[in-house]
């Protein structure tokens, strides 16, 4: 092998330059999440990651460019992440059923909750359609919905959901678990529960679990 083709071992600068860069984007996740393009800048970047303006702008040239990387960054944390929040759960494993389908449901429901900003950044872009959001369909959603239905796909192959139009049950399953993500707010203030609480995520699933394979009743331990 030459030695151009060698990897280079990185530098301790280039670690904490790295590093800095990797706390820019995620503060800018959440901030673009939170304010939406529009209502965030550099400066606001800065402050939620605690650095100069001019490290921001250092990194990043133009708040375009920062916001499509911190967009990037959030999937790649996404596809990082979910793996592991799903490898309890495999759909060719054997098991029950109402038991399987719950404990997928779960996951991605805990997942969400753990990580809300490419919820958030969806719903934020898609609110008020744009060049940004034909980017993300073309960068991220195309490849994301076929994902999905493949996943659904394979469920109704199993017995494991119901023989209907693939792409609807993945809207209504993704709507079922999103939507308590968003509200979860305001559910904690209305019904007084913590939507995040273990008790309360396994009603919910064990609710949406009975519409979906028509049981009367199913329980956290079935």
């Amino acid at each position: 092998m030459k030695a151009a083709d060698q990897k280079k071992p990185t530098t301790q600068n280039e670690d904490e330059s790295s590093s800095r860069r990797s706390k820019i984007l995620a503060a800018a996740a959440d901030v673009f999440a939170q304010q939406g393009f529009d209502g965030t800048s550099f400066g606001t970047v800065a402050q939620a990651a605690d650095v100069k303006k001019s490290l921001v702008q250092y990194h990043f040239k133009s708040k375009e460019k920062l916001w499509q990387e911190s967009i990037h960054w959030v999937w790649k944390q996404r596809d990082q992440a979910l793996p592991k929040y799903l490898q309890k759960t495999s759909l060719n494993d054997g098991n029950d059923n109402a038991q399987m389908v719950r404990e997928l449901c779960k996951q991605i429901l805990q997942f969400t909750f753990d990580h809300p900003q490419w919820v958030k950044l969806m719903f934020q872009e898609a609110s008020t359609p744009s060049p940004r959001l034909d980017w993300m369909v073309e960068t991220f959603f195309k490849k994301d919905f076929a994902n999905g239905k493949a996943v659904i796909e394979l469920a109704q192959q199993q017995n494991l959901l119901p023989k209907v139009d693939a792409m609807d049950l993945l809207h209504i399953l993704s709507g079922a678990l999103i939507y308590l993500v968003n509200v979860a707010p305001i559910s904690q203030r209305v019904l007084g529960e913590n939507p995040n609480s273990e008790q309360y995520i396994d009603r919910h699933i064990n609710t949406l679990v009975c519409l979906l394979q028509g049981t009367p009743s199913i329980t956290a331990n079935s």
